[in-house]
């Protein structure tokens, strides 16, 4: 076994075919800082970007064959599950490596992180000082003291008790020249200004992982862009949870506007629209802020005290106009299901929203109930049923029913500026804008059940099954979709029928029923998909061949049939 350091990342999957899926590697830059900054001698190395559309066979047969001391996985709500089913299988096959697990999504007494975990460690928070120590101790056979470290004993987990210092930004960030953070192919890059937040928001994490917020100051800043953009960046983003609680904001934006005269670079940012001045709005457009998001989450004096944010929303609107009066294209960020919010709160809102220039981007989101934070632990006390598997959805409050919750989503769908998802755009069709890429055709029947694929080829996989009277091939088919989905049960699938003719609906109905039968993605658990009983990781589709005639009014009973059962 090699003395490899591999840092594994899954991305999120999602069914969107055009542009680009992100799947940001900060963290493993960070820590791979870190470590090569003390005395380990270890190799590091990380799954090159391809690997984001690898099924999980072919990533575990590449971890596997890289054979790694240790692997670091970085855990998100959208890629716990799978993370931990894919380390559960490279456990068995290298038991003698060091699986360490970290994250957004790590917290104490998780519902799902600890039930079979493959982990011989779990941390929580920051990474760059305590990575290199365990990793340490691993290797001695000793184990830290850290409070945020939990270590495997026999079936359960230990945890330290001891407070670990919080890193300091200026002196502990990687170095603006670091390779690891150099622009991406795009020409995009990521800078990181502050570490915490002033905020104390009841359903967020940020507080909890750090006491006090540590920044860096105005002129490291404008090196660090200086230097990405002799790197070639073209947009740069800052990860900041709150641009502007920078107490050197408006220094800061001026530096940017000096450097960024010929506004080559286009920014993007999260702040609060409340605080913003005029000079700074200024600021903003002169530096070439050309995105920012900005979360008022609702407008309700009693629920903006309930959930810790104090907002004026009178000055928020304020602060949205003074940006997009400027040519900045704001997201402006409401939540739906936050405590005492009712439905007419949140209709309210909405209302209020769509009254702001059609330049503003409104996101609606469901409050999701996430593991560690203040709202989930005063849940039972409040009432509050939620989705106990990711992403952790509230579904029911006293103040909204589930109706309330199905009302408002049905009149985000049907509002163009309030859609929250973007929907299968067509189920049947000559041509399917949805269709995933590299589809593979299977002849229905098959000559030879020996050339059937093994499996998927990419983790977003079609099986086109192509020929006439599908119908009398149907428990087959069944048989097959079942089979596919317990072998590969992460992957996001579509079976799509190539039909000669009209086929009965009998046989979408079986196909379907096949797809309910399994257990549902973390796609599915999404609110616009689950408050309908729709799936979305999992679809039927119907290609229809050029040069044959489809009766209209089969076209649409089909996709009437599909719409009941698919997002």
């Amino acid at each position: 076994m090699s003395d490899l350091l591999l840092f594994v990342q899954l991305p999120q999957l999602d069914n969107i075919v055009s542009g680009e899926h992100e799947n940001l590697y900060l963290a493993a830059a960070y820590l791979e800082w870190a470590v090569r900054q003390s005395s380990l001698d270890l190799d590091i190395a990380r799954l090159p970007p391809e690997f984001d559309n690898a099924t999980d066979d072919a990533l575990l047969d590449t971890i596997t064959g890289m054979h790694p001391r240790f692997i670091a996985c970085t855990v998100y709500l959208w890629n716990l599950e799978r993370t931990l089913a894919l380390m559960r299988r490279v456990k068995t096959a290298l038991p003698l490596t060091r699986i360490l697990i970290g994250g957004p999504e790590t917290a104490k007494k998780h519902p799902l992180l600890f039930a079979h975990c493959p982990a011989d460690v779990v941390t929580i928070g920051e990474g760059e000082r305590v990575l290199p120590e365990i990793l340490a101790a691993l290797q001695k056979g000793t184990r830290t003291h850290d409070a945020g470290t939990a270590w495997k004993r026999g079936r359960g987990y230990v945890w330290g008790d001891v407070e670990p210092p919080e890193m300091t930004l200026s002196t502990e960030l990687p170095p603006p020249d670091w390779p690891c953070l150099a622009p991406d192919s795009r020409g995009m890059a990521y800078v990181e200004t502050s570490r915490g937040c002033p905020m104390r928001c009841t359903y967020c994490r940020y507080h909890h992982l750090r006491r006090r917020v540590s920044l860096l100051n105005p002129e490291p800043i404008a090196e660090r862009i200086r230097i990405l953009r002799k790197k070639g960046a073209r947009e740069i983003r800052f990860v900041d949870p709150t641009f502007n609680a920078h107490p050197r904001f408006t220094e800061t934006l001026r530096l940017l506007a000096q450097l960024n005269h010929d506004r080559k670079l286009a920014f993007f940012a999260e702040l609060r629209a409340d605080r913003l001045t005029v000079e700074q709005a200024d600021l903003l457009a002169a530096a070439h802020f050309t995105d920012i998001e900005s979360g008022v989450q609702s407008l309700d004096p009693k629920v903006l005290k309930a959930i810790g944010r104090p907002t004026d929303p009178a000055r928020t609107g304020e602060g949205i106009l003074l940006m997009a009066e400027r040519g900045i294209r704001v997201t402006l960020d409401l939540m739906i299901g936050l405590p005492f919010q009712t439905r007419a709160a949140v209709e309210k809102a909405l209302d209020w929203a769509l009254q702001f220039p059609r330049s503003v981007n409104i996101q609606c989101m469901h409050t999701l109930m996430l593991p560690g934070t203040t709202l989930r632990r005063q849940a039972a006390r409040l009432n509050i049923q939620y989705d106990p598997l990711p992403p952790y959805g509230v579904l029911e409050t006293p103040w909204m029913s589930r109706d309330d919750f199905l009302a408002i989503e049905t009149r985000l769908t049907a509002t163009p500026r309030l859609r929250t998802d973007i929907p299968t755009l067509r189920f049947v069709g000559q041509t399917l804008p949805d269709l995933f890429p590299h589809p593979a055709v299977i002849p229905v029947p098959w000559p030879d059940a020996r050339l059937l694929p093994k499996g998927p080829r990419f983790a977003r996989q079609a099986w086109v099954f192509r020929g006439s009277s599908l119908i009398s091939h149907r428990a087959a088919l069944c048989e097959l979709i079942t089979g596919a989905i317990r072998n590969s049960p992460h992957t996001l699938w579509q079976f799509v029928l190539e039909p000669e003719t009209e086929e009965p609906l009998d046989l979408l109905e079986a196909m379907t029923a096949a797809i309910r039968k399994e257990p549902p993605m973390v796609l599915d658990r999404y609110a616009p998909v689950a408050l309908r009983g729709l799936i979305a990781s999992r679809r039927i589709l119907i290609r229809l061949r050029r040069g044959r005639n489809y009766q209209a009014s089969w076209i649409k009973a089909a996709r009437d049939c599909l719409e009941e059962s698919f997002f």
